[in-house]
């Protein structure tokens, strides 16, 4: 039997978030979440969560993280995830109440014992924030996978993705950290998407969470940038990327992220050689899409795995 890494996740949900959790409860031992404000605000998140999480049948300890970047402002995604974060949908106030433990010391404790895997699929603030709280954490991290940044195009920017957009000096403060990273950005994530067919499955499986991820997925084809071939699923990629990293291709590049608030605000920029203001990471370049959309509808049908043999 395959072994299930465990990870902590730390996420801004957001419709693909919500993917990505049901991604980590199937094919993970999901320790903890840390939410960040990003897609929406951190009460938002936090409560978006705990929903997803109730939604699943799963019992995972949720801490609240940043309610602000690092520098800049706030600002959200809520004209592409809805304003709740989930779509249309009124999300009701789960059962399972947050953590008293805030999200950086969640993160310090969970990294403790050293060899800690985190998934991080929003803005980067709770792991900038707890390297600076702790400079000696990066050494206990075996490996940080981030949903983030691009090597290509922007999503907010012409340049920019998101999340490396909406707190640009909290990815300068990972990267300089030296952690061990992967970056799954928009030059691989748009290669993932899920369409209309993709929501028919959902609705067939008849599933409590495949029938309302199938609406969250049709709320999510409808907005941002509307597309005939789908709408990406960012987030699950750096889930999988962890479990399944044979549907990934990985290269070692040299970064260097831009946060002066001018047009190049949020860029990771690829350097052909290194620089002083360059750190080298591991970026995905290319995905094997149809099976990566594959395992996500498999998690988003039956996140507990009880369809296994």
């Amino acid at each position: 039997m395959k072994v299930r890494p465990r990870i902590l996740m730390d996420c801004d949900p957001g419709i693909d978030d919500a993917f990505a959790i049901l991604c980590a409860l199937r094919f993970t031992d999901l320790a903890a979440i840390t939410t960040v404000s990003g897609n929406v605000s951190i009460d938002n998140t936090t409560r978006n969560a705990r929903y997803i999480l109730e939604l699943a049948g799963a019992e995972v300890p949720v801490h609240r993280g940043a309610a602000a970047p690092l520098e800049v402002p706030a600002m959200a995604a809520d004209d592409i995830h809805g304003r709740s974060g989930l779509g249309d949908m009124s999300v009701p106030e789960a059962m399972i109440s947050e953590h008293s433990l805030r999200a950086v010391d969640a993160i310090l404790e969970y990294c403790e014992s050293g060899d800690a895997i985190i998934v991080a699929t929003g803005p980067l603030t709770n792991i900038a924030q707890a390297l600076l709280k702790d400079p000696t954490l990066a050494e206990r991290i075996s490996h940080l996978y981030w949903m983030g940044g691009s090597t290509s195009e922007g999503n907010v920017t012409d340049r920019a993705e998101f999340n490396a957009w909406a707190d640009p000096h909290a990815v300068d403060v990972t990267f300089r950290s030296m952690v061990p990273l992967t970056m799954y950005g928009l030059n691989l994530t748009h290669q993932v998407r899920m369409t209309t067919e993709h929501i028919e499955q959902l609705r067939a499986a008849g599933s409590s969470t495949s029938m309302i991820m199938a609406d969250l997925l049709a709320y999510y084809s409808t907005h941002g940038t509307v597309s005939d071939i789908g709408q990406p699923v960012h987030d699950t990629c750096a889930v999988l990327g962890v479990t399944h990293p044979e549907l990934f291709s990985i290269e070692k590049s040299n970064i260097v992220t831009h946060v002066a608030d001018d047009d190049r605000r949020g860029m990771t920029e690829v350097q052909d050689h290194d620089t002083t203001s360059a750190t080298t990471v591991r970026v995905a370049g290319t995905a094997h899409a149809s099976s990566v959309v594959d395992l996500v509808v498999t998690a988003a049908i039956d996140p507990a795995g009880d369809d296994q043999p």
